[in-house]
């Protein structure tokens, strides 16, 4: 143990921020799902895998590199800590409550729009079987349709969309949250359906992590919280294999085809997770003081809501602007994935490192009390939908990409049209109140303290 510390001594470090995360979860009986764990475990989990430099591009960290990472997770944290610090002055419950069916949301709707959603899906993949002749998974050159090279226009916002009618339907899909049975059994069906149809037809990690870790946070809201245990045996199994990883590498040259598959076996997976911080690093550190990209002042921040009108295309070459696939900062070519910091850095410098996790914890935190009272199918889903993204953003930032803005309208207008005042029992007038508390004769009130609403 004294000698892995020694070897590698940031991982360790920052694998014992991971442990007091699932810790906290387990001993607490606190949410793994709030803001703050899900961000301080994502982060810290994935630069400890890199920091094992398994790869010759993981360098250490540059100063400036390590205080852009630890003012983000800082501001981060002080941001949250703020929005619960609100909460607890104004005497609002802290703690996640078990779901209960939403008053006055229409199931039956929801399914309709749901099936909208997963026709406009197979529309996206009629496009795929026009090009490719098949669906992907059964071509047989799959990364050729699946390359950049190969163009389907527009379609890839509706074949992308499968983690979209996967968190649709899946919301649908608990007993505890809907009470109409039909529309619940329709759905559990139809989430299985949507992965597997995606994966058959468009095989890319990101949507298959998408529709998985969908599926796992709603499971834990509207099901049964996840065990911190269960992650902790993950975290420990893939930890075991890195290390065994390490050691065969170790003990093997790398002459020989043999070896040369083991190297891609052994290196493959790491630099998926560990690319995103050494191009980070790499671009916030030029050599000689040369930047390899000119801050783009909030543009680039705001293309994922321009892109349709072809703004941010026309502002990347009038002004030299790297494009979405990172190639001008990508160390080594094809592993071209950044840390959010980066873009962050890129459009605000130092100021948006420090601003921005500042506003997304209070924010995200926000959103997370939401689920501490009665809570509505809306409020659920964008929890499920921007938690993700806090826990992926050592890989991607989705505020860019503009099929993950129109995924948001389509929650907000779908549980809009759905909701008939879909208010929990506690906020509806007295003539709507459920039976057993009309007997009881009182209802719990909630507003901004327990003297705001005379009950």
């Amino acid at each position: 143990m004294l000698h892995w510390m020694a070897v590698y001594p940031v991982t360790c470090a920052l694998l014992l921020v991971v442990l007091f995360c699932l810790l906290q979860s387990w001993l607490l009986k606190k949410d793994f799902f709030s803001p703050v764990t899900v961000y301080c475990f994502s982060q810290c989990i994935t630069l400890a895998i890199a920091y094992l430099q398994i790869d010759a591009f993981m360098s250490d960290f540059k100063p400036l590199t390590w205080m852009v990472w630890i003012l983000g997770l800082v501001a981060f944290c002080v941001g949250c800590y703020v929005a619960k610090l609100s909460a607890k002055a104004r005497e609002l419950p802290v703690r996640v409550v078990e779901a209960t069916p939403p008053q006055g949301y229409s199931w039956r709707l929801h399914l309709i729009f749901s099936f909208i959603l997963f026709a406009l899906f197979l529309v996206g993949v009629g496009k795929i079987i026009a090009v490719a002749g098949n669906l992907i998974i059964f071509t047989e050159s799959p990364g050729r349709w699946m390359s950049k090279d190969v163009s389907y226009g527009y379609f890839p916002l509706l074949f992308s969309s499968g983690p979209l009618c996967v968190l649709m339907f899946g919301v649908a899909a608990f007993k505890k949250f809907n009470d109409v049975v039909w529309v619940r059994r329709v759905s559990f069906v139809m989430v299985f359906v949507v992965i597997v149809v995606n994966l058959l037809a468009y095989p890319n990690r990101t949507a298959l992590f998408f529709n998985l870790g969908f599926l796992m946070i709603l499971i834990n809201y509207l099901y049964k919280r996840i065990s911190p245990l269960v992650i902790l045996i993950a975290m420990v199994a893939a930890i075991l294999s890195f290390v065994a990883i390490s050691n065969l590498r170790n003990q093997y040259g790398t002459k020989g085809v043999e070896n040369k598959a083991l190297e891609v076996l052994v290196v493959l997976p790491y630099k998926y997770v560990a690319n995103n911080y050494w191009n980070m690093d790499y671009a916030i550190n030029p050599p000689n003081d040369n930047e390899y990209h000119p801050h783009t002042y909030g543009m680039d921040f705001l293309s994922g809501f321009l892109e349709f009108f072809r703004i941010p295309g026309s502002f990347r070459n009038s002004y030299g602007w790297d494009d979405a696939f990172n190639e001008r900062i990508q160390k080594e070519y094809g592993f071209n994935t950044v840390n959010y910091l980066w873009d962050v850095y890129k459009d605000f410098h130092l100021l948006g490192v420090l601003f921005f996790p500042f506003l997304c914890g209070i924010g995200l935190t926000v959103l997370h009390l939401k689920l501490c009272r009665p809570f509505t199918p809306r409020q659920v889903m964008f929890h499920t939908f921007f938690i993700y993204f806090v826990g992926w953003w050592f890989f991607t930032s989705g505020y860019k990409q503009s099929i993950y803005c129109m995924w948001g309208v389509a929650i907000y207008l779908v549980t809009t049209l759905c909701s008939r005042r879909a208010l929990p029992a506690s906020d509806l007038p007295a003539g709507d109140l459920p039976a057993d508390a009309a007997l009881d004769g009182k209802v719990e009130c909630e507003g901004d303290s327990k003297e705001d609403v005379a009950c």
